[in-house]
């Protein structure tokens, strides 16, 4: 959409929603990254898959990649709380391999791609340092990544334990890698923040999902518009 209407529709819908509403939006957008981002492979469990959503809305995350394969991936709306509102979740879905389709589509944007997993050799999250764009993928709950994604990624992470579990529940893998990852980039000075024309488009797109009927009164903005 061309800058001018997109900012003209977004003051346009912005008289549809409370001051208060408008402002907590923009802290919320000055905050927001895709240096860190997350994906998840074949997810099973409603409310693992959800928790996510949660969490990565939490810590400023914008973008989860969603990879289907044997299993659907459902939300579970008592567990997200509306979080699903303000995330962009990116689905693969109906490749002959949507994993590799999500691998290649992170590389493209310059992701580093680290896979999570108690089983490997790598680098111990606490050495983890967000120097450039990162990508986490998560695996099923019982059996982790596939080996195709293991083979394929950059590298391994994994989260340190001393105690007799072998592993952490998924969602809570996901909360200590983006708190602890997302904590060290915001003190780290690098660059990690949405740009203008980001912040712009996911504005529009955040007032589209609050105003209601918003897309009645969009279709009605653009076509008074049009007859002047």
């Amino acid at each position: 959409m061309e800058a001018t209407l997109q900012a003209e529709l977004t003051a346009f819908l912005g008289g549809y929603i409370t001051e208060h509403k408008k402002q907590l939006m923009e802290q919320v957008l000055a905050q927001r990254t895709r240096f860190i981002t997350v994906a998840l492979e074949d997810i099973y469990q409603p409310q693992n898959a959800s928790a996510v959503v949660r969490t990565a809305d939490c810590f400023g995350i914008q973008d989860i990649h969603i990879i289907e394969g044997r299993n659907q991936y459902n939300i579970n709306p008592q567990v997200v709380r509306g979080s699903e509102k303000w995330v962009n979740l990116i689905k693969y879905q109906g490749q002959e391999n949507n994993t590799a389709t999500c691998f290649t589509a992170l590389r493209q944007k310059g992701y580093t791609l680290v896979g999570t997993s108690p089983h490997r050799q790598g680098v111990d999250l606490p050495d983890l340092q967000p120097d450039r764009p990162l990508a986490l993928v998560f695996g099923t709950e019982e059996t982790g990544l596939s080996e195709y994604a293991m083979e394929q990624v950059d590298m391994y992470l994994r989260i340190p334990m001393y105690g007799f579990t072998e592993s952490f529940n998924l969602s809570v893998s996901a909360a200590i890698c983006l708190y602890q990852l997302t904590t060290r980039l915001r003190q780290s000075g690098t660059n990690y923040l949405l740009s203008e024309e980001e912040k712009a488009a996911l504005r529009l797109q955040w007032y589209r999902r609050v105003v209601r009927r918003a897309a009645v009164l969009e279709e009605e903005f653009l076509k008074n518009k049009q007859a002047k």
